[in-house]
């Protein structure tokens, strides 16, 4: 009996909470409602932040408003199927709904950027890695592969003004063979790309993809060359390694996003000249199909 009370007075025993609790409000003003194990959040829990001042967020380069995680909880960490929700007095904006693991976002899941980019598909570390879906804001639309928050594989690319990408991307960008689709010309134009640039492709009338049978704007001179596939096939060969780029580790191509969304200051680096088609073969003999007139 004595040993009983000395471990029930011992001033050294740590207090454990387990269980459900109705409001737990943290230090800073954040708030949690739901279940605990040995004073964790675990199982199912809405947490909440702490609702700060418009200079703290404008300070910290964030949009305003509370952050409100409402699914399950693993040992103080979100992790099982939960939604987070950004909440500006009454007014409430899904941010995130899917899968999470070690408190990121893991699996499959929908992202509602502010911005009013909307993606879906597959998570990793909080980076979009694997097949998903995005809308863009002006309307453009991008299904395929991802990695490492880029889109990166096969992929389709749809465009605001009716037009199609079909191919290879890398680091964001299309990289490797592809056919592009002018759908308002009655074109398409297969070739390799790198890093957003055609290098070389080939460009042939389709009437088929237009709405109307009208010949197209924009015709097609006549091919003037002697060999025309032995000079496309050496095009190819020579931008091909260049479009298939390695394959890089995870985290590599984490630390390219810092260079992706600073590349507007990559303007004054020197540039190379590549060769174009007439420096090569000069007296191909291409006829000039512009408007202009020879003064």
């Amino acid at each position: 009996m004595r040993t009983c009370l000395q471990r029930f007075f011992c001033p050294n025993k740590p207090v454990s909470s387990t269980g459900v609790r109705s409001t737990f409000v943290y230090p800073n003003g954040g708030t949690y409602k739901g279940y605990w194990l040995r004073n964790k959040n675990h199982d199912w829990g809405v947490k909440t932040t702490a609702e700060r001042t418009a200079s703290y967020y404008a300070q910290k380069k964030q949009p305003e408003g509370q952050l409100v995680y409402n699914g399950t909880w693993s040992h103080n960490k979100r992790q099982g199927a939960g939604s987070m929700v950004r909440k500006r007095g009454t007014d409430l904006q899904t941010v995130y709904n899917g899968q999470w693991y070690d408190d990121m976002k893991c699996g499959e899941g929908k992202h509602f950027y502010s911005d009013g980019c909307v993606y879906f598909g597959r998570w990793l570390r909080n980076r979009r890695h694997g097949m998903g879906i995005q809308w863009y804001a002006d309307g453009s639309i991008y299904l395929g592969e991802w990695e490492a928050d880029f889109k990166h594989g096969l992929g389709v690319y749809f465009y605001a003004n009716g037009n199609r990408y079909e191919g290879h991307f890398a680091r964001g960008f299309k990289n490797g063979e592809g056919v592009f689709y002018h759908m308002h010309t009655g074109q398409i134009q297969k070739g390799v790309w790198e890093n957003d640039n055609a290098k070389t492709s080939v460009i042939q009338d389709e009437p088929c993809i237009r709405c109307n049978d009208a010949a197209t704007p924009y015709p097609i001179p006549p091919i003037q060359l002697n060999y025309p596939n032995e000079i496309m096939c050496e095009l190819f060969n020579r931008y091909r390694p260049f479009a298939e780029k390695p394959r890089r580790r995870f985290n590599d191509k984490v630390s390219l996003e810092f260079v992706h969304h600073q590349r507007q200051f990559a303007s004054f680096e020197e540039r190379m000249a590549t060769p174009t088609r007439l420096d090569l073969y000069p007296n191909a003999g291409f006829v000039c199909t512009c408007s202009c007139k020879i003064l």
